[in-house]
């Protein structure tokens, strides 16, 4: 590919990046996308291979009804390639959740479909006494129900500050701290409540585990063949190595492959690793740089998979966790220094259960994962799929028994395939900065930098809920606010570069 001008550079294919790249090419606007890796999606990546078809990591906290990229395919003209795992009204339990107080000496569990209609079945599997039932289902009903206005409210509290002004039970505290983990990537007490809620309200309403026959990739591969079909150029395994800024503006990339020109440059590479490696310091004010370095990284997701030669898991999603299981920040900084806890949160997909052409006939593949540090190179990652392995064994035993093989991936295998590392301890987040409280909802990084014609799209800015239905709002987002500016400078007589 030799070098040229685009009107738009998008760097990083992952559901920020390819989202906003096949919308901007879908208007007519001429737009170059650029991935690092050979294999395009971030974290949205699917494989295919000897009769399995699976994510590379778990994903499930996406809404069932009226996900972000319903909206994106419906715009580009493809509805019928919406391929969704499950009618958003299929009837059958779709989770089965395990839990385990500090005093029981076992798990119990409970089964349910998409959307918790009702909550009496956690009442009992939580074993919560009927005079403390309905005051809970009061405070769960108002947390749903809560008002755009009344979570802006809650961008600056945690989670943990907020159950306790409200004084909920003990074991609804323990749900909720394994929620923030398993959906968030966050402890209980730094998570931002707005934020908690927010995704608490997608599942309950809209319900959760949405998933997609052949796994997330086929989102990713849809999109860009809709991006190359209607023009737009891709140019894999190319590194950006620079954003090119020129009188104060977005004016390109320097890549492995070359310099290409655009006045816009939208990257779905990560804020920190934009902001703080690919623009050159002097184009930021200090203040700013400051602030992104500040931000907080989310978690990590160290992830499991199991090959099975028989099929042995009924439901969609399994969970299991106990009071001792999830992480404040407390248990997580005890870990991270070297103490692997006795148990841990497990949280597992059954990718055949949406798609009957994820496994050859009669096997089964699922992705499991845990909460880690985002540090590519963490310590602590080994002694966690030994507690992983060792919960399957001891809680899942026909699992473990019908095992063929495994295959183990941590926060290194994310960073590789997503955001470099440019800070210590930061680079494989499971979803990405500003969840925490004081750093999220009207407080999140925006996409539209300080740099004019420089924009950030994905989990990072602009948009808040699940993971990957997050990124891809943001995309939307983001895709909008490019034809505004490119009007602009249209409108301005400046250099422009669109042949729409």
């Amino acid at each position: 590919m030799s070098d040229g001008d685009f009107d738009v550079i998008v760097i990083g294919s992952g559901p920020g990046g390819t989202g906003c790249a096949t919308l901007l090419q879908k208007r007519g606007i001429r737009t170059l996308l650029v991935e690092k890796n050979q294999t395009l999606g971030g974290k949205m990546i699917s494989i295919e291979s000897d009769g399995y078809a699976y994510d590379l990591f778990p994903h499930g906290q996406v809404p069932m009804h009226q996900p972000a990229f319903e909206e994106i395919f419906a715009e580009l003209g493809v509805s019928e390639d919406w391929a969704p795992g499950l009618s958003p009204d299929d009837p059958r339990d779709m989770i089965r959740i395990a839990y385990r107080a500090r005093d029981w000496k076992e798990y119990r569990s409970v089964a349910q479909g998409q959307a918790m209609s009702d909550p009496t079945p956690f009442f009992k599997l939580w074993d919560i006494p009927e005079a403390e039932q309905d005051r809970t289902f009061e405070f769960m009903a108002q947390m749903i129900e809560a008002e755009e206005e009344e979570l802006d409210a809650l961008d600056d509290v945690t989670m943990h500050d907020y159950l306790a002004r409200h004084g909920v039970p003990d074991a609804v505290y323990s749900y909720l701290a394994f929620h923030a983990n398993a959906s968030l990537a966050e402890p209980i007490d730094r998570v931002a409540a707005s934020e908690q809620i927010r995704v608490m309200q997608h599942m309950m309403l809209s319900g959760g585990g949405g998933q997609y026959k052949g796994g997330f990739g086929q989102l990713t591969k849809v999109m860009i063949r809709e991006f190359e079909k209607n023009g737009g150029t891709l140019s894999r395994s190319n590194r950006v190595e620079r954003i090119i800024v020129e009188n104060g503006k977005a004016a390109g990339v320097v890549t492995a492959k070359g310099t290409f020109r655009a006045p816009v440059v939208v990257s779905a590479a990560g804020l920190q690793p934009t902001v703080l490696k690919l623009v050159e310091p002097q184009h930021f004010d200090k203040s700013y740089r400051d602030y992104v370095a500040g931000l907080e990284p989310g978690w990590g997701f160290t992830s499991i998979r199991y090959f099975l030669n028989r099929p042995v898991m009924d439901v969609a999603l399994y969970v299991a966790y106990s009071d001792d299981s999830w992480w404040n920040q407390e248990r997580f900084d005890r870990c991270k220094a070297g103490e692997i806890p006795e148990e841990v949160i497990l949280f597992m997909v059954n990718h055949k259960f949406y798609d009957e052409g994820a496994a050859p006939p009669g096997k089964q593949v699922l992705v499991s994962g845990t909460i880690c540090s985002p540090d590519p190179e963490a310590k602590e990652i080994e002694g966690l799929w030994k507690r992983m392995d060792e919960q399957m064994v001891q809680l899942f035993p026909e699992i473990w028994d019908a095992t063929e093989r495994r295959e183990y991936a941590g926060p290194k295998d994310i960073s590789q395939l997503t955001r470099d590392s440019v800070l210590p301890g930061q680079g494989g987040e499971c979803v990405g900065v500003g969840s925490v409280a004081g750093q999220c909802g009207k407080l999140k990084p925006k996409s539209q930098t300080p740099i004019p014609g420089l924009y950030i799209s994905g989990a990072d800015a602009g948009a808040a809920g699940m993971g990957t239905h997050q990124a891809a709002t943001s995309a939307m987002r983001v895709a909008d606010m490019v034809v505004d500016y490119l009007g602009t400078l249209q409108s301005g007589s400046e250099r422009r570069l669109v042949s729409a």
